[in-house]
């Protein structure tokens, strides 16, 4: 994995071992089921919004996330920008 800072964004590189699309999604889904087992009275709220900002960011408009399946062959890794 690797971060690379620009200007005004960063991105993330995550290698991966099957179709990025898929991996992606399920790598957001963990990150929900994480955020909703988390307990409220140990953590402060301030940590648990940008969390949330962030996964927000993560997620395409419809007409992306259907284009994303599309075209996919052997790719090794998928980036996030953010």
């Amino acid at each position: 994995m690797s971060v690379q800072f620009h200007e005004k964004d960063f991105t993330i590189t995550v290698p991966v071992i099957m179709n990025p699309v898929e991996m992606w999604l399920e790598t957001t889904d963990e990150l929900i089921n994480v955020l909703k087992s988390e307990d409220p009275d140990l953590s402060d709220g301030n940590s648990r919004r940008k969390v949330l900002e962030v996964l927000r960011n993560m997620m395409p408009d419809l007409e992306t996330a259907k284009k994303m399946t599309l075209g996919i062959s052997l790719i090794s890794s998928v980036e996030l920008s953010i």
